[in-house]
């Protein structure tokens, strides 16, 4: 459980609190237009509190038009504090790249999508995006999800690019739907460590590539990064590391360090057996087994 959060029954109580009030504030908001408009309909024809009552429909297209209304003005002054959000958003993120050497976009095509390797869901949008070259690669940080189609929460994912497109291998913390799916059969790459094992669920399509990377010294570089909810990523040419929840700026130079350590860690040797695929091949067929790619 991360530090400070809610666990699930915990959210479900709030959420419900919260659709309670909701309910009750939208009745309040509806019978103060009612009597509203008791009163303007009453002033308006200069009649008495029964006349307009025998006369509902003129009360009813009142009602309607303060509803309309009091959605429009609600609508706009929401649009426009979020717009400022959004732009104040902008701006410190601008702010904090400039001050460290990155450069900063606020959103990207190219990163929505990218990955799709079992315990990592693909998502629709890539925003709050960060490059930064190092002598060891170009680092990019960004914020992905939520979108229609992808996961409905969002991942902070900090990557470097590597030299080779490789098998895509998760490294995923053991959750309790992981030990229902592995009791069932489900993929499980185990190494030497019990610890690791009980710690990470490691999943891969090729079990001899797995377990050349998962070497002692990369998982030892992992477990020294104490971040909740941590995930590591290769997949193509692309080592990844992701975290729960939107970009923080406190994490974004560890995770920086962390990929590229790892991608430091990978066997040199793997880039023989996973030769450089043509221009030619299609995205699609690149996420497919790199291996028999490269041998065609």
């Amino acid at each position: 459980m991360r530090e400070g959060t809610l666990s699930r029954w915990q959210a479900f109580s709030v959420a419900g609190v919260l659709l309670l009030a909701g309910i009750f504030l939208a009745a309040m908001f509806a019978a103060g237009c009612y009597l509203v408009s008791l009163v303007v309909v009453g002033i308006a024809r200069g009649g008495s509190e029964q006349d307009f009552r025998e006369d509902p429909g003129v009360v009813v297209a009142a009602v309607a038009v303060l509803l309309g209304a009091a959605t429009v003005a609600l609508y706009t002054v929401v649009t426009f504090r979020r717009r400022g959000r959004a732009a104040q958003h902008s701006s410190e993120m601008e702010l904090w790249a400039d001050a460290r050497g990155w450069v900063y976009t606020p959103r990207s095509s190219l990163l929505s999508s990218r990955w799709s390797a079992p315990g990592i869901h693909g998502r629709t949008q890539a925003t709050d995006v960060l490059t930064r070259s190092t002598p060891r690669g170009e680092v990019t940080s960004t914020t992905l999800g939520p979108g229609a189609g992808g996961a409905r929460t969002r991942t902070h994912a900090v990557m470097v690019v590597g030299p080779r497109w490789f098998p895509a291998l998760s490294i995923t913390p053991t959750t309790g739907i992981d030990r229902v799916e592995q009791a069932f059969g489900g993929q499980d790459i185990t190494v030497e460590s019990y610890d690791v094992n009980e710690r990470w669920r490691m999943r891969c399509s090729d079990a001899r590539f797995a377990h050349e990377v998962l070497h002692p010294r990369l998982l030892e570089r992992l477990d020294r990064t104490a971040m909740p909810g941590l995930c590591v990523l290769v997949q193509g040419r692309d080592v990844v590391a992701l975290a729960p929840g939107p970009t923080a700026l406190a994490s974004i130079e560890p995770m920086m360090n962390l990929v590229l350590d790892l991608a430091s860690l990978l066997p040199t040797y793997l880039s023989d057996d996973y030769p450089p695929l043509s221009p030619e091949v299609p995205r699609r067929e690149r996420r497919r087994s790199p291996r028999r790619q490269g041998r065609r």
